[in-house]
This record gives C-alpha cells, structure tokens and sequence, in this order.
C-alpha cells in the first residue's frame, strides 16, 4: 500500500493536524516531529480523493523538510530511496511539479508559518494554502451565522419550523454588516429542507423564515432563506455557484443570490454553508402575480411551478407524449392550495404544451412559441449545456407564468446544480444518454427557431461572458478555501479539503464544454455588430447611451448588461420608460441586442 511521508527537523514537536475526509485505498503516513535523529510514531492520515494527500502543518520551527512515498521508512537512509524532490521555494496556492532526483534534497515550504499541504501523486505535484483552524474552530475568513433553537431542540423535521434565535458577525467581509449579536439576537425560525440532500447526509441543509426581513450578507432584504449545505458537491463547491454565475450572465430574469457563510448551530460548528435567496413570487424574486389560493377567478396567473422528479408533492400530472410511463409531476409552488379551475387551468396548460413539444409541426409560428417564450428557454438551456446538468430538465425545473392572455411561460429560475459536472468522455448534449429522463428538451431542440434563439443567445455570452464565468469561479475558490477544509475537517466524509485543486476541475470542466458547444453553435464573429431584432410588445429608442422604452401592455423586460448583470424594467403602457447613461457594449433584451457605443 502506497504511503506518502513528511519528515522535519524540530527542536520541538510541532502542530500537526491530519485532515480525513474519505478512506479509499490508499492511505498517507505524515511523520513530522524529528527530534535528535529521533522519529516519533508517525500520523496515517486517509487520502481525500484519489492520490490526493492533504495536512496541516505548522513550519514556525523551520520550512525545510523531505517527503517521500518510501513505505515503512524509518530514518533518513529509508527516505533516499524513495524521496520527492522540488527546489525553490513556492508560492501560496501554485501547483509546483516533484521529481524523484536528488534523492537526498531538502525541500522548503512558502515560509515559517502554518499551511495546508496538498500532494497530488497521480500527478507528480504539491501546493501550499492557507492552513485550517482545528476542525472545533471555524476558519474566521467568511462570515459566520449563530443559530440557536429554542432549548437547544435538534432540528428533525422538513415540516415543522423550531422557534429560534439568531445573530450574524461580518468578521470583516466586504460589504456585509452584523446583525443582531450575542447578547441581543434577533427571531426566526428554522426547519430541514430538501430531499437526497436531506436523507442522504449527516450535513443538512436548512429553511430559515425570519420574523422581519433583514439583507443578509449583503444580499436583498427578505424573510425567507434557504442554508445549502452542498454536501454532495465535491467539485470544489463550484457547482451551484457556476450554475447561478452562468444564469445571471446569460441574462436569466432573476438568478438566486446565494453568499457562502459559516455555521455554528447551538454552539456546534457544523461548516461551510450558502445562504441563498428561496425561489418564491417576490417583486425582487420571481417578480409575477402571486396568485391568491383557491381562486376561482384569474387563474391564468401568476403560477410558479416545478417540474419535479417527486411524486410526493402537490402536483398534477401529464404523461409526456401520451406515455403512461413517462409521466411529468408540475408540482405548484404559488399558489399553494388549487381550487377545481386552478387545477384545470394548470393541467390543460401543461398537455397544451406537451402537446404542442411533441407535433409535427415545428415551422416558425409553431404552437409552442405561441405558450413558450424561446428566448428565455434558451437562456436557462444554455446554463444547463454549460455545467452539463443532466438532471435539468428532470427535477428542480421551474416554469413561471404572469397573468393575462398574453403571457407566455418563461423556464426559470435555475436551481440546484447538484448532478453537474459528472459525466466523463465524449461530449453530449443533456439530453443525449442522460442518467436521468429529461422532460421535453431534446424535442424542443428539433424547432428551428428554438436553435435560431439558442445561437443568438451563445454568441453574446460567448464573446463577453464566457471568460468570466470561469474568472470568478477562480475567485470564488480563493475567497472559500480556508473555510472549505474547515468544513472538511468538521465533516470527514466529504468535502473540499483540496479546493484549489477541485475548482481547477470544474473550470476545466466547463472550459471544454464552451469549446463544444462553439462547435456546435458557433463562435462569436460578426456579434460586434448585432443587428435590432423587431418585437410587438414593446419599442425601444436609442439616443446616445440613453435608452426609452415603450411598451403596448404592462411588462417586466429583462436588460442583460454588459458586465452579466440582468436589470429588471418594469413597463407601462402609460409613459415611456428611460435608462439613461448606459455604459457602452452589448445590451440583451427580449427579441433585440443592441450595440452601444
């Protein structure tokens, strides 16, 4: 069995503190107190992914120091024979390559303080970060959320809320201010949430209802908040965050803001959290119609729905494509409770457009185009291609709808890239042998016009976007990493102990996705001169870097901007709407682009 070894010259014993986050098949040896030639028994530490080998060390004595894969090694002579091998001295969070010759050379860390070690064998490799706090002890570096249920009640329900209390410290991070404290935390209520993630790990996500609403860690003020804790998610924690990134810079209506966070739970550190904006009709959320329950009247909106992988939820049901085995559950998320007409209004609906997905007919002017706004599917397809998701359009799908006839239903928001980023070899659509049932997509791809709106969206992003999705996934990694072994410490079997190294994955993941999608959509040529797409509901003026709006019914309009934010206008039939001093580049709208200069 393959060990990997550290061996140190200490005058005293140092700090050492092993990080285990999942057994496999090999395992590691770190021995570091080296006291006159003396070996003290060393630490076996298990590999946190294949070949991969992380620790805390502290170097305060010294920075010089051997390693080797010598199994067994006793003394120094055991570690010539087997030693790896890199001069220099590195830098913090680089990747420098070892080699086994000279056998006998020292090597040296960044400097004389206290880093995380991360050896990867499979690839002749070791990086220094940042080291960890004991696995007790948050890392300091992001925020941290104080959570105490009433008597200290462990939280056991998805159902049923526990009173609460609750204060949050900014430790220092930008842009985010305390809330509450100790002595005078603020009410709210917690409850379990979700379904795999709930049953399947000991690290639980959680829903928050505050009792006012507050702008947590920077982000819009509201009551309701979901805690992710992305247990399952051993892509560096990139997978929510790239899909959510990918959303807001394809120009999605409304994207979940989601800040990473860490947790103590009745005084128990329990990690590395993602308070996140909850999918609900809000006019800074899901911005429709929200529906009274049992309406018997309006019933054409606002709905907000999910195509969802559960049976177990309110839902009605259509059998897509008339296939009895293959039914599709819209569970119904506002409104809550459904009178006969909603339930009918719903149902009918959902055949109409299975119906329409599945005809002959898929000419311009189709049926679908007609209940379906293309433009934003395309929008929400895109992201999904992009992190491969191959559970899109299986569960966690949502579809909105505003109220009045000619309202369409628009895909969206994304939610819960928990099976992206998983597949290996060839490259496919999702839709393509996915390992779960996709509902619709891959015959919603055979309409021409659908292609034409999925290529019109993929080279803007290509050209302005694509670069910094992957850009912020590097500096999303940085800003987490220090609280992300933490959170491996405090739960050993998963996480990201090795965060640098598992972001660089994801990116790289993604980065080969956008080479073949351009294959298969194009590259960016001629988007510098995108021409104005004519509409009917609404018109749009440009005078200088000033834009005017005019609308023929009331309408909120998406605004993709340059820099991937998406603005929400709200349009009126009554007065023009105007968007002055603009900065230049290129602006994505329903139906048009238009070229600032």
């Amino acid at each position: 069995m393959k060990k990997l070894y550290l061996w140190r010259s200490l005058v005293l014993g140092a700090l050492l503190s092993a990080l285990s986050p999942l057994a496999l098949a090999a395992q590691v040896n770190i021995t570091g107190m080296f006291i006159n030639w003396n070996v003290n028994p060393s630490l076996e530490i298990p590999q946190s992914s294949p070949g991969i080998y992380a620790v805390d060390i502290d170097f305060s004595s010294g920075n010089s120091f051997k390693i080797s894969t010598q199994t067994d090694a006793t003394s120094w002579s055991d570690f010539d024979k087997g030693t790896l091998y890199y001069s220099g001295t590195p830098q913090l969070g680089q990747w420098v390559q070892l080699a086994s010759e000279p056998k006998s050379g020292n090597c040296k860390a960044p400097g004389t303080g206290r880093y995380r070690v991360t050896v990867d064998l499979t690839a002749s490799r070791i990086c220094f970060t940042d080291a960890q706090l004991p696995s007790t002890a948050w890392s300091g570096t992001l925020p941290l959320l104080h959570i105490n249920t009433a008597s200290g009640a462990p939280i056991t329900s998805k159902e049923t809320y526990l009173d609460a209390t609750y204060y949050l410290e900014s430790l220092g991070a930008e842009g985010v201010a305390d809330i509450g404290s100790a002595e005078a935390p603020l009410t709210m209520q917690i409850r379990g949430r979700g379904n795999y993630s709930w049953s399947g790990f000991d690290k639980k996500p959680y829903r928050l209802k505050l009792k006012e609403k507050q702008p947590l860690l920077g982000m819009n003020s509201n009551r309701h908040w979901a805690l992710l804790a992305h247990a399952d998610d051993n892509k560096g924690f990139m997978r929510n965050f790239a899909g959510f990134t990918a959303s807001e810079l394809l120009g999605m209506p409304w994207t979940p803001a989601s800040q990473p966070c860490e947790v103590v739970l009745n005084g128990d550190y329990i990690g590395l959290y993602f308070l996140t904006e909850t999918i609900r009709v809000d006019k800074k959320r899901v911005n429709i119609v929200e529906q009274d329950d049992l309406a018997t009247t309006d019933v054409d909106g606002g709905w907000l729905v999910e195509i969802d992988n559960y049976s177990s939820d309110p839902h009605v049901t259509v059998s897509e494509n008339g296939n009895s085995s293959h039914p599709i559950w819209f569970t119904y998320k506002s409104p809550e409770e459904l009178s006969a007409q909603q339930s009918g209004y719903l149902l009918n609906q959902m055949q109409q457009i299975d119906n329409a997905v599945y005809s002959a007919d898929k000419a311009a002017g189709s049926a679908l185009e007609s209940l379906v706004d293309f433009d934003i599917l395309a929008r929400y397809y895109i992201t999904q291609e992009l992190l491969d998701d191959c559970e899109s359009f299986h569960g966690s799908c949502y579809l909105n709808r505003n109220r009045g006839e000619e309202c369409k239903w628009l895909f969206g928001p994304v939610w819960d890239f928990g099976n992206a980023l998983s597949r290996s070899g060839e490259q496919k659509f999702v839709w393509q042998d996915p390992p779960f049932r996709q509902v619709w997509i891959g015959e919603i791809y055979k309409f021409p016009a659908f292609l034409d709106a999925v290529k019109a969206v993929w080279k803007p992003f290509l050209y302005y976007n694509a670069g910094r999705l992957t850009s912020a996934m590097d500096d999303f990694a940085s800003r987490i990493a220090t609280a992300a072994a933490c959170d491996a410490c405090r739960w050993p079997k998963y996480g990201n102990p090795d965060e640098l190294y598992r972001e660089q994955q994801a990116r790289d993941y993604i980065k080969a996705r956008i080479k073949w999608l351009t294959s298969q959509w194009g590259d960016a040529s001629g988007v510098e001169s995108v021409a104005v797409l004519p509409a009917d509901d609404y018109t749009v003026s440009i005078s200088g870097r000033t834009l005017t709006f005019t609308a023929t019914r009331p309408m909120t309009l998406p605004l993709s901007t340059p820099d991937g934010r998406c603005r929400l206008l709200q349009l009126t039939p009554d007065a023009p709407t105007v968007v002055p001093d603009l900065a230049p580049g290129l602006y994505i709208l329903p139906s048009r682009k238009l070229l600032l200069k």
